[in-house]
């Protein structure tokens, strides 16, 4: 198949696009950032650039759309920024699709959908009422996707990821919990952390998220949407302790406040893709973290 990445430079897409050239694809990414990875042709701009979007897309055969804007904590202080390109990002994306007849649309969506949940773990139609405008733009980006599958024949898939993580996670600055705590631990540096450390999540081990796409390539016409998240649910603290016996040096934890809008419990069900794609995780989380850190030390 001809598959366009959009958001392909970024940590998720070059484990993606590496695993769609390893499978015989014919891939085309389009990110702000030029991209090197053998295989991969990149278009280096925005998908907010309907001409540059239209003048790719013809001959693709399906869509993955990672691209967006994904801190949760900035979206509360920069909404309108989140919005346009989340949104509107997604809206010219799918109306170049519709203009050429490309009708495979598969994308990032979160756990943070959800907000605050009634109950873990969480099923995917549990209530969705998010309480960052990060979410928000997500839940939209799946209004959206369902609306074309139904008005327009397209195929859409949105796979809500929990926690993500593993090598090559390389933010600037960088605000993600393991990325973070591994190198604050690393250079014996103050390990932050937000609240009292209980809050629990759901950790998924980025190649087993890669997989799910794969498999998701093979889904019929109509609107399609899962969990993808790890075994068990685990508490910061728990992480930071893991981090600690595999680096060999202890952390100097500093607690903070809690920050607005972030759930004490987020954590899935992910036995609808299972029952639907045979997907489920297969990297366990210490292991997962192994391969992390080894990427840190060498990078």
């Amino acid at each position: 198949m001809k598959i366009l990445v959009t958001g392909g430079s970024g940590f998720l897409g070059k484990h993606l696009c590496r695993a769609l050239v390893a499978a015989r694809h014919i891939v085309t990414n389009i990110d702000k950032k030029p991209c090197t990875l053998q295989g991969v042709q990149t278009v280096v701009g925005d998908v907010m650039d309907e001409m540059l979007v239209d003048q790719t897309m013809p001959g693709h055969d399906a869509v993955f759309h990672l691209a967006s804007y994904i801190e949760a904590g900035e979206s509360v202080e920069q909404p309108r920024k989140y919005t346009e390109n989340n949104i509107l990002g997604t809206l010219v994306v799918l109306e170049s699709m519709r203009k050429h007849e490309v009708k495979k649309f598969l994308f990032s969506s979160s756990a943070a959908i959800y907000g605050e949940p009634l109950r873990t773990p969480i099923q995917e139609n549990d209530r969705t009422l998010p309480i960052n405008p990060y979410g928000m733009t997500k839940l939209a980006m799946e209004g959206l996707v369902s609306s074309y599958a139904y008005a327009f024949g397209f195929t859409g898939v949105a796979l809500r990821y929990f926690n993500l993580y593993g090598p090559e996670e390389d933010h600037e600055p960088e605000t993600h919990a393991i990325p973070r705590f591994a190198r604050q631990i690393m250079h014996s540096d103050e390990v932050t952390v937000w609240g009292d450390g209980s809050n629990k999540r759901d950790y998924v081990y980025v190649e087993d998220v890669v997989r799910a796409h794969l498999l998701a390539l093979s889904l019929p016409q109509g609107y399609h949407y899962m969990n993808l998240s790890g075994k068990n649910a685990t508490s910061v603290l728990e992480i930071i302790q893991i981090l600690e016996k595999l680096i060999g040096k202890p952390a100097k934890v500093t607690h903070f406040d809690a920050r607005p809008g972030d759930p004490s419990e987020l954590f899935a069900d992910a036995s609808k893709a299972k029952k639907v794609l045979g997907w489920e995780p297969q990297v366990e989380l210490e292991e997962g973290l192994h391969k992390t850190i080894q990427w840190i030390m060498k990078a």
